[in-house]
């Protein structure tokens, strides 16, 4: 009997001294918009499993993708979003899967036939698809109200899935992006893709937008989300997929300047370089790769937000 209890006790220890080694779940907003290009490449690794969101166009996916996944020592993505059909969020796949790292399951959407932009070619996104499907991976389009479950608890949900066109509201590709909202450690992220003016128009107001973190739409440009989406978001920080051109310039005018009036900590890729988040039970640590407030309220460097002292906002 006290052999039984010494090998349980001694079980418990060792399962939580592992517990205690692994590394809390994390969230990598690579950097894919060093140039003059823009787009989306979002990492989340949660105990030993790697999940993707989008990954930019191939050239940057080549120059920054590449790179950060072999510095982290990342071998295999297991689960791979493509929020939306447009190349500066899916062309990045085809990088990965050609640099040796296999892909297990790729989820996407293909827009219904009377949704059509200038940036969006059927035949080309399909390639891509049978290409993860030639090295393995499983295809999966899911629908509102998805749920992936992930180590320790954490869970990523498809909240809407817009399936084309409404009788009295067009539609473009961009509205078609898979928003997903992550639940990990007692904090929330929203990663709403491209999400536009008119979708964006609809669901504000909609309670399950709340989110203690936003990726930022459509790398921050004119043409996205209202800010009554944002009041909705009401984030305690906000994380952009944008270069500095587009932040800094008019196009970015209209978000950025929701970001200071309500003081909301914002970094911004192609200012603050790679953004990392780590999530841990009483906080969420944000640290970027470099310190610079240009176009933002102020230069925020690496900051803890506590779980129970989230920011409020006025």
């Amino acid at each position: 009997m006290v052999t039984a209890v010494i090998i349980l006790a001694a079980s418990a220890l060792y399962l939580y001294t592992q517990a205690a080694k692994m590394p809390a779940p994390s969230w990598h907003m690579i950097n894919v918009n060093s140039g003059k290009l823009q787009g989306d490449a979002n990492l989340l690794i949660v105990g030993d499993e790697t999940v993707m969101i989008d990954a930019g166009y191939a050239s940057e996916a080549r120059i920054a993708v590449i790179p950060y996944l072999k510095k982290l020592g990342i071998k295999k993505i297991d689960h791979f979003f493509i929020t939306h059909p447009h190349r500066d969020h899916y062309e990045g796949l085809a990088v990965i899967l050609g640099a040796g790292i296999p892909i297990k399951n790729l989820y996407y959407k293909v827009p219904a036939s009377d949704i059509k932009d200038c940036c969006y070619n059927k035949t080309d996104f399909l390639k891509f698809i049978r290409y993860a499907e030639e090295r393995g991976a499983k295809l999966i389009q899911p629908q509102t109200g998805f749920k992936l479950s992930l180590p320790e608890g954490s869970t990523l949900e498809l909240l809407h899935a817009q399936e084309g066109n409404l009788p009295d509201v067009k539609f473009d590709v961009n509205d078609m992006s898979m928003i997903m909202k992550w639940y990990v450690n007692g904090s929330t992220v929203l990663f709403p893709g491209d999400l536009n003016m008119k979708l964006g128009s609809i669901l504000s107001g909609d309670k399950r937008m709340r989110s203690d973190f936003l990726k930022m739409p459509h790398h921050g440009a004119e043409s996205l989300a209202p800010n009554a989406f944002f009041d909705t978001v009401k984030p305690s920080a906000v994380l952009v997929p944008g270069p500095d051109w587009v932040w800094c310039s008019e196009r970015g005018a209209r978000p950025g300047k929701w970001t200071i009036t309500r003081k909301v900590p914002t970094w911004v890729n192609g200012i603050n370089g790679n953004i990392k988040v780590e999530f841990n039970r009483d906080g969420a640590m944000i640290t970027p790769e470099r310190t610079d407030g240009r176009c933002k309220l102020r230069a925020f460097g690496v900051m803890l937000i506590k779980n129970e002292n989230r920011l409020t906002l006025n």
